[in-house]
């Protein structure tokens, strides 16, 4: 319970911010009305039979494509959500006030990134109502607790990334550029934009130690044809295996990289 008061604070206060741009969350929306018929009528060019590769994934490219963007949009805010807001705090001068509260790093990380995920999972959200209702999107069949699981752990897991991404803005004053190079590198690789099985040889095995080319095929496969939890065990167990990995990893970097500020007097921008 105090945890959800401690990152309830934190929403609220990005919550009031964001009302004083609301061109920008406008902006999201625009994106998001803008992109879905652009995919739905890109997918018109792509038939099953043209695709064998689409064929696992029940043969619609509208479909595949719409989870993967959403997805990845989600993901890569729970990424970067949690540098930009503490770089943002540096260049304003109150993330040393910030760290003083009764509030431990990590929590104070990850509530102060709350907004960029919500603002994120609200995008993908609007992709799956549009894909629906107006495109013809079939999610009927989705196996809700697949769902919930391959999410859930895929959030966790690029959690800890944005975590560990933060504590590089902590160590250097400067955002994380190896973070938007991951963002790149799945976006390529993970199946975003078409499935991994048209990549080349090596190319596909790289792909398959980036966490989000299992959470998309997990997804995909929950939604579309209805997988439950044990059909999906190979990638929810690899995603769970990244999160055990990654979790504890990222609390210890980010202990380390504000021991090191504090001592060198760093908190600040400059």
């Amino acid at each position: 319970m105090v945890l959800l008061r401690q990152w309830r604070a934190c929403l609220r206060r990005d919550v009031q911010l964001a009302g004083a741009s609301p061109l920008v969350l406008a902006w999201q929306v625009g994106t998001v009305v803008l992109a879905a018929p652009t995919l739905f009528y890109l997918g018109r060019l792509i038939r099953p039979a043209a695709s064998p590769h689409l064929q696992p994934f029940g043969g619609d490219y509208f479909a595949f494509v719409i989870l993967g963007v959403g997805l990845f949009g989600f993901l890569a805010a729970a990424m970067v959500g949690a540098a930009a807001a503490v770089r943002q705090e540096q260049v304003i001068g109150t993330l040393e006030i910030l760290l003083a509260a009764p509030i431990s790093a990590p929590v104070l990380v990850l509530g102060l990134s709350l907004w960029h995920l919500v603002t994120a999972g609200g995008q993908a959200l609007l992709y799956l109502i549009l894909g629906a209702a107006v495109f013809g999107l079939g999610l009927a069949g989705a196996n809700i607790v697949a769902v919930v699981l391959s999410v859930g752990l895929a959030v966790v897991i690029y959690g800890a990334l944005g975590v560990a991404s933060a504590a590089f803005v902590l160590l250097f004053r400067h955002p994380d550029p190896i973070t938007n190079a991951l963002v790149g590198i799945s976006a390529l690789l993970s199946g975003v934009f078409y499935p991994t099985s048209v990549l080349p040889p090596l190319l596909a095995r790289l792909a398959q130690v980036i966490p989000l080319t299992h959470a998309l095929r997990a997804l995909r496969l929950a939604v579309l044809q209805g997988y439950g939890p044990a059909a999906l065990r190979q990638e929810l167990l690899i995603l769970a295996g990244f999160a055990a990995l990654l979790v504890p990893l990222a609390g210890v970097v980010l202990r380390l990289a504000l021991r090191h500020a504090r001592a060198a007097g760093t908190l600040a921008a400059y």
